[in-house]
């Protein structure tokens, strides 16, 4: 039978632990990323509208638009899909809805 000092488990799980903070800090800043991207192409999208000769915010909004689904599908590669609207089919059927399990974005 192995035998650990105590300090050797508190160094381990010190470590897990910290390990555990990193993705869940990544994931947060991932998260905040997406959301500020949502608001960039929502504010461009309402200026856009009732601006429709300003070349430059148009073509700020297509930019935009790109970056967000770039964050987006970067977050849902790495955590899961942030929406049902997200969730391939062929992944629903081969694993599984991955959107239910915990922590949901608000209980971020």
């Amino acid at each position: 039978m192995a035998r650990f000092s105590v300090a050797a488990i508190c160094r381990w799980v010190f470590a897990r632990g910290r390990n555990f903070m990193n993705e869940f800090e990544e994931r947060l800043d991932l998260l905040k990323k997406v959301q500020q991207m949502d608001f960039v192409v929502v504010e461009l999208t309402l200026y856009t509208d009732t601006h429709q000769d300003d070349l430059d915010a148009l073509e700020q909004w297509r930019e935009a638009i790109k970056e967000a689904a770039r964050v987006r599908k970067h977050y849902e590669n790495k955590f899961g899909p942030l929406s049902l609207m997200s969730a391939p089919s062929k992944q629903a059927i081969e694993v599984g809805w991955r959107w239910n399990q915990t922590p949901w974005p608000w209980q971020l």
